[in-house]
């Protein structure tokens, strides 16, 4: 534990958990006062699908301005305004203002998806190369973490004190954050060279995109980063965060102490695989030899897992446990492909490139999200959860066959080359 204790990832991990837990703390108490009103999964998704399309407008269009800037100042800037507009919510908790509350979200997703972009950036600009690929498996693990803990606290909050104090203590979790960021001593010479690099790939309006899908397309470790990056957070995280929200109300009569445990279990399992992937890293056990085969073997567990969990319906903790079992998985995944997302990708690009995956990843949440509630309303959770394990096979074979196909085009070509020569 010892290389944790470096000042930098400290200041930067506590950080950007306050603020993803402050970003995350309204959002996930209004999903469950919204589904506690309305009974409706389907009302109470819109609020993920809200925040979530909201990483398009970032992804597409803030990267290229994030990548030119100083991630300290930057985040600082971001999280203040983040407090003000997050006091604003204060004036439309009843759910008569449920529209004018989206709005809200939305703007303050606009704030939370540009922190997290200049939160990437700051892995190329606070620490060394090596420091970069030591911290990075375990630094975005923070942003699973915060939202099942926010949610866990947010619905033992709720059961005490008003929606206001909400509001208040999230704004206020924002304002910690930017003290907090003021004090990290960015690495100098990463800070220069970042800062150079992003200025000299400067170009035309679009053309950061072009470059960062040029990158993506080019590259096969960072092509299956981002696609594994994306299904682990539509296939899995958005459908089983409805699960966690719905279950212990529908199957066991729970209500939010239900939820609530089942967001804090999942807070702890987060952070268990998070480190358990660097016990395995740091000694030996994944390699780029092997993680293919360790990649897929674990999409493959994390589905029979997701697999069983309607098998349980009437066993309150054994489906607790299978639940976060697949959440291990999961993040044992999602950790990995971060991992490998930061080292295939070059400095001056780092905001607009995993800009890109989250503008793709969070969109496609919302939409698995919505889908995924609509089915749970109509046909039960049951059958949500097998269509989903159905499309994710689909999804993993169809990848899994495409990368084959273009490996099989590359060997082939330059044999044919010679053979015309």
């Amino acid at each position: 534990m010892n290389v944790y204790r470096n000042r930098n990832f400290l200041l930067t991990y506590a950080a950007s958990f306050i603020s993803l837990f402050g970003s995350k703390l309204l959002m996930m108490s209004y999903v469950a006062y919204v589904y506690a009103a309305s009974a409706s999964a389907a009302l109470a998704s819109i609020v993920f699908a809200a925040e979530w399309m909201c990483s398009l407008v970032i992804g597409l269009f803030g990267t290229q301005f994030i990548d030119r800037r100083n991630a300290k100042y930057l985040l600082i800037k971001l999280n203040a305004i983040a407090a003000l507009v997050t006091l604003s919510f204060a004036f439309f908790t009843a759910i008569d203002n449920f529209r004018y509350a989206i709005a809200i979200i939305m703007l303050r997703a606009l704030l939370s998806h540009a922190v997290s972009s200049a939160r990437i950036k700051a892995l190329v600009q606070f620490f060394s190369k090596e420091e970069t690929d030591l911290f990075s498996p375990v630094f975005n693990s923070s942003l699973f973490i915060a939202i099942a803990l926010a949610y866990a606290v947010g619905i033992f909050i709720q059961t005490v004190v008003s929606f206001t104090v909400i509001v208040v203590i999230d704004s206020a979790t924002f304002l910690v954050a930017a003290g907090l960021f003021a004090l990290v001593r960015p690495n100098a010479e990463r800070l220069a060279e970042s800062t150079r690099a992003s200025h000299a790939a400067a170009g035309h309006r679009f053309d950061h995109l072009k470059q960062a899908l040029s990158s993506i397309a080019r590259n096969r470790n960072l092509s299956s980063a981002v696609f594994y990056i994306i299904l682990s957070v539509t296939a899995f995280q958005a459908t089983y965060e409805i699960v966690m929200t719905t279950v212990p109300q529908i199957w066991f009569g729970q209500g939010r102490a239900g939820t609530a445990l089942f967001f804090m279990f999942e807070s702890i399992f987060v952070t268990a695989g998070a480190f358990l992937y660097q016990f395995l890293n740091r000694r030996g056990f994944i390699t780029d030899s092997n993680q293919h085969a360790l990649n897929l073997g674990t999409v493959a567990f994390a589905v029979s897992v997701y697999l069983l969990v309607p098998q349980f319906q009437h066993h309150l903790y054994t489906t607790l446990i299978v639940i976060n079992v697949m959440v291990v998985a999961i993040e044992l995944v999602w950790t990995h492909q971060f991992k490998q997302m930061i080292s295939n990708t070059a400095s001056a690009q780092i905001a607009t490139v995993t800009g890109v995956q989250m503008a793709m990843g969070y969109t496609l949440m919302g939409v698995f999200a919505f889908t995924f509630s609509v089915i749970a309303d109509r046909w039960g959770i049951t059958n949500a959860i097998y269509m989903n394990v159905l499309l994710t096979i689909v999804l993993v074979a169809g990848w899994e066959l495409l990368v084959r196909g273009r490996n099989t085009v590359q060997h082939v070509q330059p044999s044919k080359v010679s053979v015309d020569a």
